[in-house]
């Protein structure tokens, strides 16, 4: 059974806190000591509250000398992530199936943004060139679906749902100050809408009224599994890499998406056709 440790992100940060030791003004400034300074001051303040004056003030150093060592404030950003990513580098997945795997992935990247808050708002901007971390962990998880055979660009897709998922809910949990950090979010939307008159819409008051289930992972792995389920029957029916087109449901009629309309109207043209 994979525990998740959903708790208050500051005990999270500073159950962490041996891995990024507080930095000070000692020894010689080096591109290290830089980021560990910026690391600090993001955990405490924010990404927009670090920046180059604050990281050089915490380490009694001069703004300029900072440049010797990083270009700007985004390759700075880049190196944070990079090091916390590395600080929390999934480990070998030899002796895994791929849906343990997948929760592995979950469970330290859910970790890394209870630690790093400010890790969700940085790996969505940061670009190339990327770092071996973040290379090693883009090519973990590829190859945790190899099992399924998967065509590229569908484990891919596969990937990214399964990290959109983790930021998604992280959001919540760290963006919901009405609850404790390890309660289901449900509980929160159980208590907001208690006092509603939900008659006129009683599958939701129906809902409502309903006692959170209880998982034997909790609910942040059970919404993961759903995600697998499909994942998985999707590998099974050879789902993928296939064309989508966006159906009417009331005929049963495919409308070709805007690049197919354009490439059937192309073909006409090019056959004789007036392409009306």
């Amino acid at each position: 059974m994979v525990a998740y440790d959903i708790r208050n992100p500051i005990d999270s940060a500073q159950e962490v806190a041996h891995v990024s030791p507080r930095v000070g003004p000692s020894g010689p400034l080096s591109r290290e000591k830089i980021v560990a300074a910026a690391i600090e001051i993001a955990d405490e303040t924010g990404l927009d509250a670090m920046t180059m004056k604050r990281v050089a003030e915490r380490l009694d150093a001069g703004v300029m000398s900072l440049y010797r060592h990083v270009a700007d404030k985004d390759e700075l950003i880049a190196a944070m992530v990079e090091q916390v990513t590395g600080e929390y580098a999934y480990p070998d997945q030899s002796e895994l199936g791929w849906r343990e795997a997948m929760h592995t992935l979950a469970r330290k990247d859910w970790d890394s943004f209870l630690a790093h808050p400010w890790m969700l708002t940085a790996t969505a901007s940061v670009t190339p060139p990327f770092g071996t971390a973040s290379l090693a962990a883009m090519e973990w998880a590829l190859t945790a679906l190899d099992e399924l055979e998967l065509p590229p660009h569908a484990a891919a897709r596969a990937v990214m749902t399964i990290n959109n998922y983790i930021q998604g809910s992280a959001r919540v949990v760290l963006g919901d100050k009405q609850t404790e950090a390890d309660d289901d979010p449900g509980r929160s939307w159980q208590q907001r809408l208690a006092g509603v008159n939900l008659v006129a819409y009683p599958r939701l008051g129906h809902l409502i009224g309903q006692p959170l289930p209880v998982g034997e992972r909790g609910w942040f792995a059970d919404g993961l599994n759903v995600i697998l389920d499909g994942v998985e029957s999707g590998s099974q029916t050879g789902g993928g890499d296939q064309t989508m087109t966006s159906r009417d449901h009331q005929t049963g009629s495919a409308t070709p998406l805007p690049d197919e309309a354009t490439a059937t109207r192309q073909e006409s043209i090019g056959s004789g056709g007036s392409g009306e």
